[in-house]
């Protein structure tokens, strides 16, 4: 009798919207409410549409992950290529991250041509959010809503929307280079860090660099474009004035 009154009492809690071969467990956190999202009729698409600006929308196990910038109200976003299992859709909404469920079932056999999105591709992609972003954000959390924050500079007459992070790992033998976006929470954490390393005998030569972003998707297409981006005295996507560099880097 129990397990029964718990069954019906979850399925009250969430709507689970279904397609032919995939499942979108919706978030009822009321500060969810902002997002409508669900899947079309087929179940190839995810649609979403925001109150405010969608900034990006990712989506992610520990085997798979696909980022895409969006960077306003409503998208659509072809799930033809996110293979079967169970899947944590990060949405990014101004000041917030909203969680999804998305459970794909089966493999489309076409697939589709609609997009309106900017996608990352996975070598890029890895490049930008690395291999631990989403340890990061799952670590201590729930399925529900994330905090993050968005920033806007008031000196200045674009938003700042997010921050590409360049740290220099040096070890004397050899050095390595990772590089993401983040948000100012990230931004905050990641300098708070560097300063500790810096005191340490292994971390006193890392360099950590960090730039405002005002447009993510054009500053992607620009730094692919221009590999020589941190030299460039003037870019509209994004300010070429440090916001933070190490000393003596």
């Amino acid at each position: 009798m129990m397990t029964r009154f718990l069954t019906a009492f979850l399925l009250l809690l969430a709507t689970v919207v279904y397609g032919q071969k995939s499942t979108l467990l919706k978030n009822i956190n009321y500060r969810a409410s902002e997002l409508h999202h669900s899947l079309n009729k087929v179940g190839d698409t995810l649609i979403l549409k925001g109150e405010r600006t969608i900034d990006k929308v990712e989506i992610f196990n520990s085997d798979f992950q696909k980022a895409y910038i969006v960077n306003r109200l409503d998208t659509k976003i072809p799930l033809t290529d996110i293979p079967v299992g169970r899947f944590v859709t990060e949405v990014k909404v101004n000041n917030k991250l909203i969680i999804i469920t998305l459970l794909r079932h089966e493999n489309f056999d076409n697939e589709s041509d609609l997009t309106e999105t900017t996608e990352i591709d996975t070598e890029e992609q890895n490049s930008i959010f690395g291999q631990s972003t989403h340890q990061n954000k799952s670590e201590g959390k729930s399925m529900s809503n994330l905090d993050s924050e968005d920033v806007i500079d008031e000196s200045l007459d674009k938003p700042i929307r997010f921050y590409w992070i360049e740290k220099q790992i040096n070890k004397g033998h050899s050095s390595s280079k990772k590089m993401r976006i983040g948000d100012r929470e990230v931004v905050d954490k990641m300098i708070a860090q560097h300063k500790i390393d810096l005191k340490s005998k292994a971390g006193k030569h890392n360099i950590l660099t960090i730039w405002e972003v005002y447009d993510t998707s054009k500053f992607l297409r620009f730094k692919k474009h221009n590999p020589d981006y941190a030299t460039v005295k003037k870019a509209d996507c994004f300010n070429t004035d440090p916001f933070y560099k190490s000393e003596g880097s």
